[in-house]
């Protein structure tokens, strides 16, 4: 017993070891070889590529000894860094990706196959260490074009048009000098001679800082858009939100974009604060998985810009409402006369945002509208015109338009007599370009033989545009009844009957049990002692990772989940409709996260749902559904929408339904 226990505290004591080296960030190294194929006399590039998810201090390595090579020149081509960023939910993450790049050109001194040894690098204090690399030089030199074929790295070898295809050594330096003239030139923000700078005069007669620096002249920049805007452009980089209305109506779309603009070379960012946006409901424009730049002039400076984010923003409620600040720290460099200066980090905001909201006119509205703020069409859909009794038929509604369509509740339609409402589930989808839909299918089965009419359906919205009130009409269909077959319950029952006869008949198996005809211990033993030792292993590691599951992730979930409980609990009690509302929706998605085995939510309830393993999506997909329809309208639809949804089930209802929905998810986990 006391063996078995240090076989499972070293095994123990290795997998912590393993889980604790997952965790540490990732260094990648690289080597590339361009052309690995030459002839006496030939150069060859070689370059040397350091990447990680985290910061790096990289000691610059020696080019290892190598006999048939002679190295003709190093260079450290510099650190980059770019960042991802991924936000859902209102929530943001962000990763970034750190580079070193070190580039060599060597010549081949001898035929035969040369072999560069491993590169030695340390890396934040730990040395790394290449594979070899392999290299097959002929007797006679080859055409060298191919080396500058490559796409990188390009600060050692540009290419220029117009100019011949030189290949000494003083030609690339002289290439790669002007394309530092280009690009610096770029970040410090020169006006285009021509007098088309944001001053609008002829600046021909100023001297170019850039003319001093390298000597010489250099090409201007094309001309980028200019705009003013309320900002300070002294910073080295600021955070801009842009919105199209600061006056709308309750429901009214309006599109926020978040903006970063940079003066110099920005190597990493990370989220400090992402917008409250408390007050609106909101759906995702763009997610924006990198950072792409473009240039633009800002009060007469020159910036680097790129889009943070992108929501489309629905006010629930007249009155202020308030666009919060979107928060980032990043680290930036910027240019100076004598190249780059020291990295600084700084936290910048963009401004609070106040929206005004106008309450939706008393004057004119219909019965029949029920908070849909936009433009819509309806439509109706069955298959076919004739069906038979008995048998169920699908009719769909559909409303499209731009605007929040997932706000838009079914109207009440009369139905006639004898045709019956078996189920109503809906769909809905917000789309980018602001443009959105519901559609809902309604499961019906009519009862009798004869003609039946589904009357026409009303449905109204409030057009911000024309400042007014829309009636939508659907036309009424008109379907026929047929005398029904044998009933289809029925019918299935009596297959199943016999399908169930005949599975006790045809498939009952009998367990066969079948040995060698002499057994022989020591022919089987060595198979015997290792299947016993690999079922010993096997036992031990489930029992563990169970052991680890229950004792890890068991009970501290069920102990976050009454805690999300007791919370929404107290708004409940408090009659605060809002935080109740937010909070379930954060609570089903904690459940979602887990059932999915993820730490937590990162993608929207369609994503997140469709991760979930079928045996959970077949027992809590349509009550999860539900719940999360609902609690979604209580937080964030308008006032007038959030109260037909009451008025159809009570808050402290719908809360002890999702209570009991939890307690069900959490005893059915396995790790629970």
């Amino acid at each position: 017993m006391k063996k078995i226990g240090n076989l499972f505290f070293y095994f123990l004591f290795f997998s912590n070891l393993i889980f604790a080296s997952l965790a540490m960030a990732e260094v990648n190294l690289s080597v590339e070889v361009n052309p690995e194929s030459v002839g006496v006399g030939d150069q060859i590039q070689i370059t040397l590529m350091v990447q990680s998810n985290e910061d790096l201090n990289v000691a610059d390595p020696e080019f290892p000894q190598t006999a048939g090579l002679n190295l003709l020149q190093a260079q450290n081509s510099g650190q980059s860094s770019s960042s991802r960023m991924n936000i859902i939910n209102g929530k943001t993450e962000f990763s970034k990706t750190v580079s070193q790049q070190y580039d060599y050109i060597v010549q081949a001194t001898k035929a035969g196959f040369v072999t560069i040894p491993s590169f030695q690098v340390n890396v934040n204090g730990k040395t790394i260490a290449t594979a070899p690399q392999k290299i097959s030089v002929s007797a006679t030199a080859q055409n060298q074009k191919n080396i500058r074929g490559r796409s990188r790295p390009q600060q050692m070898q540009p290419s220029i048009p117009g100019e011949e295809d030189d290949d000494d050594m003083f030609s690339q330096l002289m290439k790669q000098r002007q394309k530092m003239m280009e690009d610096l030139q770029k970040q410090m923000g020169q006006p285009s001679r021509g007098g088309r700078g944001n001053s609008g005069g002829n600046n021909s007669g100023q001297q170019n800082p850039l003319n001093q620096f390298f000597g010489g002249a250099v090409q201007d920049p094309v001309e980028v858009q200019s705009k003013k805007l309320d900002v300070n452009e002294k910073e080295s980089y600021l955070i801009y939100l842009d919105i199209d209305k600061k006056e709308v109506y309750e429901g009214e779309q309006i599109t926020a974009n978040w903006y970063i603009y940079t003066r110099g070379n920005l190597e990493a960012i990370d989220r400090a604060k992402f917008p409250d946006l408390k007050g609106f409901w909101k759906e995702i424009i763009e997610e924006v998985p990198n950072l792409q730049f473009v240039d633009e002039i800002v009060n007469g400076v020159r910036f680097r810009k790129g889009l943070l984010a992108s929501h489309a923003l629905f006010p629930i409620k007249a009155g202020i409402a308030v666009v919060d600040e979107f928060k980032i720290k990043g680290k930036i460099r910027l240019q100076t006369q004598f190249g780059w200066g020291q990295l600084q980090e700084y936290t910048r905001a963009s401004k609070r945002t106040s929206i005004k909201v106008l309450p939706l006119p008393t004057d004119g509205k219909p019965q029949s509208f029920s908070g849909a703020v936009g433009q819509f069409q309806i439509q109706t859909q069955v298959e076919g015109l004739q069906f038979p009794a008995n048998q169920p038929f699908t009719l769909k509604v559909r409303f499209e338009g731009s605007g929040n369509a997932k706000l838009i509740e079914l109207p009440p339609i009369n139905w006639p007599e004898g045709l019956e409402v078996y189920d109503t589930k809906s769909e809905s989808k917000f789309f980018k370009n602001g443009q959105s839909y519901k559609e809902f299918e309604i499961l019906l089965v009519p009862k009798n033989k004869g003609d039946i009419e589904i009357p026409q359906i009303v449905f109204s919205y409030f057009d911000p545009a024309e400042k007014k009130y829309v009636t939508k009409t659907t036309e009424s269909l008109k379907l026929n009844i047929t005398e029904g077959t044998v009933s289809s319950s029925s019918a299935n029952s009596k297959t199943a009957v016999a399908g169930a006869e005949n599975k006790n008949v045809s498939t009952e198996f009998k367990p066969v049990l079948e040995l060698p005809g002499t057994f022989s211990w020591q022919q089987y033993r060595l198979q015997i002692l290792f299947g016993s030792l690999a079922l010993m292993i096997g036992v031990m590691c489930a029992v563990f990772f169970k052991n680890y599951l229950q004792i890890n992730h068991g009970p501290q979930f069920k102990k976050r989940v009454d805690q999300k409980i007791s919370m929404i609990q107290k708004s409940v009690d408090s009659k605060n409709d809002r935080a109740v509302g937010s909070e379930s929706v954060n609570l089903i998605y904690m459940l979602l996260a887990q059932m999915a085995q993820q730490n937590t939510a990162t993608t929207e309830w369609s994503q997140m749902i469709s991760q979930v393993p079928q045996n959970y999506r077949d027992q809590f997909e349509k009550s999860l559904a539900e719940q999360f329809e609902y609690f979604q309208m209580i937080g964030f639809a308008p006032d007038e929408v959030k109260s037909q949804a009451i008025a159809k089930k009570s808050i402290s209802e719908s809360f002890e339904e999702l209570k009991k929905l939890s307690a069900k998810i959490i005893s059915d986990l396995p790790q629970v």
